[in-house]
């Protein structure tokens, strides 16, 4: 097994320049999901590291060997040990299954032990002699992952592969999926637009932006300390609210609230991220009034909207307020409240602001 670098990639097509210079290291046997909104350039680079296409400028590396350097240097995507898996799959469809998972290999290797270990592997077995038309949409994509590891790739490229099933099937394939790539000990990527899918899979997550690597973390690194607004936005619901750094304390219309990872002055104006999970509802008196202007049940949670009040007045050009609450009783619109904010809150300050842009 090996790893795979990108480094300093760029490509445009026409005057529109996709990639501005992405850098991206996939260390080996690891899962890395590259998010990103739509027209971010996620299949672009995806197809750049399978050979699909080449770089402007920069280099891919497989490992130790330089597969492309958007110059004399290019291993063709036959030779370069990469397995991919297309959104829809793309399993051939006057080929059974069995012909599907064997299509790459050789006379000798398709032999049916191989290919009903693959099967098994992705939990197909007995399916060896149906056709495409005759599975489900999961099942389908399983077959093209069969297939994209019986080569025995180096590194498995998965392009938004679960984006066509639907939001019930979604979670338990992408589970399936996320098992076997595990078990065989493949080095893989996902390229995604779904926050869930990449946070909930992915051993670190490249978010990208502007045709760049805006930030590369962990899930929960990058959940809890986004480097930025746009970041923060990105990865799930977030209020943002002005504040005053001082002493790693920061005072808002919240209150006062303890900031982690200030990278600022010891004193200045911020932008303040509070995560809907941290705003915690009592009775009013309790911490800060607000009012609640709607309510969201979604079985395992809920959300609630909440209008800021002061002395039963609007709070002035205060923002709407997203907390996510679990169980206790449905809360109705117009209903007053206390809002309390639970562990510290990550901050930025306000000089960095002109500079964020959302990934959407």
């Amino acid at each position: 097994m090996r790893g795979l670098a990108v480094k300093g990639v760029t490509k445009a097509f026409g005057p529109q320049e996709v990639l501005r210079g992405v850098d991206l290291v996939v260390p080996d046997g690891s899962f890395t999901a590259i998010l990103g909104a739509s027209g971010s350039g996620k299949t672009t680079l995806l197809r750049i590291v399978a050979g699909f296409e080449r770089p402007d400028r920069g280099e891919v590396w497989l490992g130790d060997e330089l597969v492309d350097d958007a110059g004399s240097r290019y291993l063709a995507c036959e030779r370069r040990r990469i397995g991919y898996v297309p959104q829809e799959g793309a399993l051939f469809p006057h080929l059974s299954v069995g012909r599907n998972v064997g299509f790459g290999l050789s006379r000798q290797a398709t032999r049916r032990p191989r290919v009903d270990e693959l099967l098994e592997l992705v939990g197909l077995s007995g399916y060896r002699r149906r056709y495409p038309h005759q599975l489900s949409g999961g099942q389908q994509q399983r077959v093209a992952l069969a297939r994209a590891l019986a080569i025995e790739p180096e590194v498995v490229l998965l392009d938004e592969p679960f984006s066509s099933l639907d939001a019930a099937l979604r979670a338990s394939v992408r589970a399936d999926v996320l098992g076997v790539l595990r078990q065989a000990g493949t080095t893989s990527v996902l390229v995604t637009h779904d926050q869930d899918e990449a946070l909930s899979m992915a051993d670190q997550v490249a978010v990208l932006r502007d045709g760049v690597v805006a930030q590369l973390d962990t899930p929960a690194a990058l959940y809890r300390h986004p480097g930025d607004a746009g970041v923060a936005q990105f990865l799930g619901e977030a209020n943002l609210i002005e504040g005053e750094v001082r002493d790693g304390v920061a005072t808002t219309i919240l209150g006062r609230l303890p900031v982690g990872g200030w990278t600022g002055p010891p004193s200045g104006q911020a932008r303040v991220m509070v995560r809907p999970e941290q705003i915690e509802l009592g009775e009013v008196g309790e911490g800060i009034d607000g009012v609640v202007a709607s309510y969201e049940y979604y079985g395992h949670d809920a959300v609630v909207r909440i209008r800021l009040e002061r002395m039963g007045v609007p709070e002035p050009g205060a923002p709407e307020l997203v907390v996510r609450i679990t169980g206790g009783p449905p809360v109705v619109a117009g209903h007053r409240v206390g809002l309390s904010v639970r562990g510290p809150v990550v901050a930025w300050p306000v000089r960095h602001n002109k500079q964020e842009n959302s990934p959407e």
